[in-house]
């Protein structure tokens, strides 16, 4: 017992010795750092070391000589009926030259908040059922409120290429419905549609047409089987600028596919009735109030046994200098691909990034 006792007290005395040991260390290694803080650029070699660091002086700017398209190069009426349709063609000249930029197409924007009148779970279910040969049945849902979002973008492949000021360009629009607030079936992308196209456009010398063009259009939802949609068409486009705002009008004609339509054949035409819903083309109506704009789409399958079509409404308002925020109105049929079929409404709110003009 004797023995062990002055063991102990030796082991308490080396450890006792070792943490004052190690706490002296620390001290020492903390008024270091504390003195390190109080002078943080005592070591640097001048004071010119440092002024990145604590400069708040606006940054350098330079003015270089550019040439932008003359405002004399476009129609009068135009001119003076939609000043901002000349400046989005001069800015997109000028901005064509540079290998960084890449140009807007149809409006970019985000709505976070979207209502839709009728989820539709009826392509997924009949999947469903048909892979399981009715075994199972779908057990998610749509929800009514989600996201949309949709990305435009364009390159100038070249200008005046038979006529002054005429382009050709090539655009990718892809508009995405996400639904980001159902927890239950894991958030997913409900519908994507990707439209690539191939325009030519070019600005016509008569006085009842301000800017025409011509386009090879893809559109495709990305999916297979039953799920998926798609169609290719040719279309023709014309706008004219008034003094109360610019009047558009799109037709296309669908280059023809199979005849046959077995939704799980995937070399069979995936929506042959699509033309039904969506029509042969669709008017187009904007204009601008100061920074706030109104924009409609109608369109019609001119069928008045059997009438179909659907209309759009942005009213648009000023956020900041770039941003806009707008409210979005869509009742009818096509809103995207998967339901071109489907009577739809909805309702939104969301942020524009670009706009038409």
């Amino acid at each position: 017992m004797a023995y062990a006792s002055r063991l102990l007290k030796k082991t308490t005395a080396v450890m006792a010795a070792g943490m004052l040991s190690m706490a002296s260390a620390w001290a020492d290694e903390a008024a270091s750092n504390s003195e390190a803080l109080s002078k943080p650029f005592e070591n640097a070699d001048s004071q010119d070391a440092i002024e990145p660091l604590l400069d708040q002086q606006p940054v350098k700017r330079t003015t270089v000589d550019v040439q932008m398209i003359d405002p004399s190069e476009f129609k009068q009426s135009v001119r003076e009926n939609a000043p901002r349709a000349v400046e989005r063609m001069q800015v997109e000249d000028l901005a064509a030259e540079s290998p960084f930029v890449l140009l807007p197409h149809r409006p970019n924007y985000i709505m976070p908040l979207s209502w839709q009148a009728r989820p539709n779970n009826r392509a997924i279910e009949e999947l469903v059922d048909y892979y399981s040969e009715g075994e199972q049945e779908y057990e998610g849902g749509f929800d009514h409120l989600e996201i949309v979002m949709q990305l435009s973008i364009k390159y100038i492949v070249a200008e005046d290429v038979l006529t002054k000021l005429d382009r050709l360009e090539i655009a990718y629009t892809n508009k995405s419905f996400w639904q980001a607030y159902n927890s239950d079936i894991s958030r997913p992308f409900r519908e994507t549609n990707h439209e690539p196209e191939l325009i030519y456009s070019w600005l016509p010398k008569v006085n009842w047409l301000d800017r025409a063009s011509i386009s090879l259009n893809h559109q495709s939802n990305g999916q297979t089987s039953s799920l998926s949609r798609s169609w290719n068409r040719v279309e023709f486009s014309g706008a004219v600028a008034f003094s109360h705002g610019i009047w558009g009008l799109t037709t296309w004609w669908r280059i023809p596919e199979e005849s046959s339509a077995d939704p799980y054949d995937p070399s069979d035409n995936d929506n042959p009735d699509i033309e039904d819903y969506l029509g042969y083309g669709e008017l187009h109506y904007i204009r601008n109030y100061g920074r706030h704009s109104i924009a409609l789409m109608a369109r019609n399958n001119l069928d008045f046994d059997d009438n179909r079509g659907a209309f759009q409404m942005d009213v648009t308002f000023p956020l900041t200098q770039r941003l806009k925020w707008f409210v979005h109105y869509f009742n009818g049929y096509g809103e995207s691909l998967i339901d071109y079929n489907r009577y739809q409404e909805r309702i939104g709110v969301g942020i524009k990034l670009s706009d038409w003009i």
